[in-house]
């Protein structure tokens, strides 16, 4: 008799990421695919990567192969502190943890929070892994009407006053899914009616630096005037995911309590990508390499956007992101992208249906495409037989 395994019930209600069952598929050659929210691997700085890799071995084995503090490696926290005070922000490095990934900031913070039947509200669409983890916490998560320019300030209002929340997450700069942007006056409301509310707000802003027009906005947290906002940010995007080294910019009263329940998840991020990614900011190299980052990318959404002019119908609305990784399509209501995705799948392209990025279980009518993986040479064609698709289902 095979063991039979009795997992907790909430956990047989959460479903897998559906780019995990496409992974097979989207590695044989010639497929195309708008589907993961990955980096190009041709932009990592291999060499200057293995440079620094080959020299901290050399001289600091001791330290980098040994446990490390939970906080993060002292080195890696004022790098991290370094970087985000080019958002307009003033942490010092004790203000800093370093975790495994923008992630499991989010489940340490839920950790910290959320018991059975707290609500969380979450801006609409959102990025799916922070709905799993929040059903992992068994969160009641309530969804904000959000447009163009981000969350609506009057629903966050009327929802806290309703619901009492434990947290909102909100993602300002150019949003996993859709490539939306939160403008200054809804970050300014942001601040203040959490604040006023004393209401923990999770600002989740690991693509800000990925902007190829337009100007930056400041983050949230500068306008946080009662300690109540978690910055959170990640190298994942602008330097290579495999490091998975990202950073929480968090207030004191949370400070001592993040760290033990980080203890308890994995006692502290790996040290020897910490050391590397502070070498790399510490000697000058990030701003550089994002500036070239910007000008491929760049490149890359204006052929998508050209593509999308010229091949898909009319009746597919999407969003004008100014940076980022994504563009977000709406067809046209009482379609069905998961159909969709299987008829592109037999024409050899892929994307990401919408369902999973909605805390309610609608957006059935949406998808989302990234730009930022996928070959310059390939993104027209594969868009003209994506359009070949919609004109023959939609």
């Amino acid at each position: 008799m095979s063991f039979n395994p009795r997992l907790a019930p909430h956990m047989t209600k959460i479903p897998s990421n559906p780019i995990f069952h496409l992974l097979p598929i989207l590695n044989e050659p010639g497929f195309i695919s708008f589907a993961p929210g990955a980096p190009d691997a041709d932009t990592f700085p291999v060499n200057d990567i293995k440079n620094i890799t080959d020299e901290i071995l050399e001289d600091k084995t001791d330290v980098i192969l040994q446990y490390g503090s939970t906080e993060g490696y002292p080195p890696a926290r004022r790098a991290m502190a370094k970087m985000i005070s080019r958002y307009g922000l003033s942490p010092s490095p004790e203000e800093i943890i370093v975790t495994t990934g923008g992630q499991q900031s989010i489940d340490l913070l839920c950790r910290l929070l959320i018991e059975p039947g707290d609500v969380a509200l979450v801006e609409s669409p959102t990025y799916s892994a922070t709905l799993q983890i929040l059903k992992s916490h068994r969160a009641l998560t309530i969804p904000l009407e959000s447009d163009g320019d981000g969350y609506l300030p009057e629903d966050l209002e009327e929802k806290i006053k309703i619901f009492n929340p434990k947290l909102v997450y909100l993602i300002p700069t150019f949003k996993n899914p859709s490539g939306t942007t939160i403008n200054m006056e809804r970050r300014i409301a942001a601040a203040e009616i959490t604040g006023r509310h004393g209401i923990l707000l999770i600002e989740d802003d690991p693509y800000r630096d990925l902007r190829y027009s337009g100007d930056h906005l400041p983050a949230i947290k500068s306008f946080d005037h009662t300690g109540n906002v978690v910055f959170l940010t990640s190298t994942s995007k602008i330097l290579c995911p495999g490091t998975r080294v990202a950073a929480a910019y968090i207030p004191d009263t949370l400070s001592q309590a993040m760290v033990v329940a980080k203890q308890i998840a994995d006692m502290h991020s790996a040290t020897l990508p910490q050391a590397i990614v502070s070498e790399f900011i510490n000697r000058g190299l990030l701003d550089p390499h994002i500036k070239r980052l910007c000008g491929m990318y760049g490149k890359k959404l204006e052929a998508m956007r050209a593509a999308i002019s010229a091949f898909f119908p009319d009746c597919i609305k999407i969003t004008e992101p100014e940076g980022g990784l994504f563009i977000w399509c709406v067809c046209p209501e009482g379609a069905d992208t998961n159909k969709l995705l299987e008829a592109a799948i037999k024409k050899r392209v892929a994307f990401i249906p919408g369902e999973q990025f909605f805390a309610d279980g609608s957006g059935k009518n949406t998808f989302r495409m990234n730009f930022s993986n996928a070959k310059l040479g390939d993104i027209a064609k594969g868009i003209e037989i994506l359009g070949q698709v919609l004109y023959e289902n939609v």
